[in-house]
C-alpha cells in the first residue's frame, strides 16, 4: 500500500466533518498542506473521493465506499494506539504481586485499595508465600515481583530495601516480661514458646538468635498463622515472637510487646524481581505508593501505641 495512515486520517477527518479547514485543524496541519495531502491520496488510489464547490465538500460514491472500508480500522487503531499509552503510563495492565503473609496484610492492603481506587483499569493479583516460596515464583515468573525477605545472591534476584522490619515478643500485659527494658533470649527461652512454623521467614530470624546465644528451643507449639498465635497468647498459654510490622492489623487486646535485646532480630523486606525483567509502568506506581505509604507509617509512629 502506497498511502499512508496520516492520508487516510487525513480524508476521514474532512468526510466526518465536511469541511477540509476544520479537518486541518484536527490533525494540525496548515490548509493548504492539508489540501495537497488529499490530492495526494486521491492520486495514489485514482479516483476523486470528494466534489468540492467553494462552500462545501462532499463524498463520491469511490468516497464513500473508502469511508466505510477505514473507519473501523481506524478506530480501533486509535483505541489501541490509547491502550498502550495507557500501558505505558500504568494507567492500564496487569500486576500480579506475592507476599509474606505478614507484609500482606496492614499497610499492604490498605496501599492496594488506594492504588485500586486511583487506577480502576489495573488488574491486581495477590498471592501469599513463604518466602522460600516467594523466591521461586519471582525467579519461574509466576509473579511479576515479591515483597519479602532479602535473597541470598545465589538466587540471583534484584533486592530494592523497603525497610528493617524488627520481631518482638507479644504476651500478656502485665506478664513479669513487661517489667523488662528489653527481653533476653534467655528470658524468652525460658517461657512457654509459641512460635510460627519454620518455613516462616520470621522462624529463620528467631532461631538464628537463639542459637547466638548457644540456646536450642522446643517451642511448645508451631503455629502458621499469626492470628492463633496472638489468640493463644491472649488466652495465657505462653509467648511469641511476630513481625512488628504485622502488629497494627491484628487484635492487641490484651497483649504488649517487648524489645528483644542482642542481637537485635531484624528481617530486611523489599521488592524481589528478576534482573533481566524489567517492571511495567504499573508496577512501579504501585511499588512508588507502597514506598511513600511505609514510610509514612514510620513518621508518624502509629505504632508506638503497641508498645503499651
Amino acid at each position: 500500500m502506497k498511502f499512508s495512515l496520516r492520508q487516510l486520517e487525513g480524508f476521514a477527518a474532512a468526510a466526518r466533518l465536511g469541511s477540509f479547514t476544520a479537518a486541518a485543524q484536527k490533525v494540525a496541519m496548515t490548509q493548504p498542506a492539508f489540501s495537497q495531502l488529499v490530492r495526494d491520496l486521491e492520486s495514489i488510489l485514482g479516483t476523486k473521493l470528494f466534489d468540492r464547490t467553494t462552500r462545501k465538500i462532499e463524498l463520491t460514491e469511490a468516497g464513500r465506499q473508502l469511508l466505510a472500508m477505514i473507519e473501523r480500522p481506524l478506530d480501533d487503531l486509535s483505541q489501541a494506539y490509547a491502550d498502550v499509552r495507557e500501558l505505558s503510563v500504568g494507567i492500564r495492565g496487569r500486576i500480579v504481586i506475592g507476599a509474606l503473609p505478614s507484609i500482606a496484610f496492614g499497610e499492604l492492603t490498605l496501599s492496594l485499595a488506594e492504588f485500586k481506587a486511583n487506577h480502576p483499569k489495573v488488574i491486581v493479583r495477590l498471592v501469599e508465600a513463604a518466602n522460600p516460596r516467594l523466591i521461586e515464583s519471582v525467579q519461574n515468573r509466576e509473579v511479576d515481583f515479591g515483597i519479602g525477605m532479602f535473597a541470598a545472591p545465589e538466587d540471583k534476584l534484584n533486592f530494592r530495601k523497603l525497610l528493617e522490619d524488627e520481631l518482638v515478643a507479644v504476651f500478656p500485659r502485665g506478664h513479669t516480661l513487661a517489667r523488662k527494658k528489653k527481653v533476653s533470649w534467655t528470658d524468652l527461652a525460658k517461657q512457654t514458646l509459641i512460635l510460627l512454623v519454620e518455613q516462616s521467614s520470621s522462624r529463620e530470624v528467631i532461631d538464628r538468635g537463639f542459637a547466638v546465644h548457644g540456646v536450642t528451643v522446643q517451642p511448645a507449639y508451631e503455629i502458621a498463622n499469626m492470628v492463633t498465635s496472638l489468640s493463644m497468647v491472649r488466652a495465657g498459654m505462653g509467648v511469641t515472637i511476630m513481625p512488628r510490622i504485622a502488629l497494627p492489623a491484628l487484635n492487641m487486646q490484651g497483649l504488649q510487646i517487648g524489645h528483644i535485646a542482642d542481637p537485635h532480630p531484624t528481617r530486611a523486606i523489599g521488592i524481589l524481581a528478576k534482573p533481566d525483567r524489567p517492571l511495567s509502568a504499573a508496577a512501579e506506581n504501585y511499588i512508588e505508593l507502597l514506598t511513600a505509604k511505609l514510610g509514612d507509617q514510620r513518621a508518624t509512629g502509629d505504632r508506638q501505641a503497641l508498645d503499651g
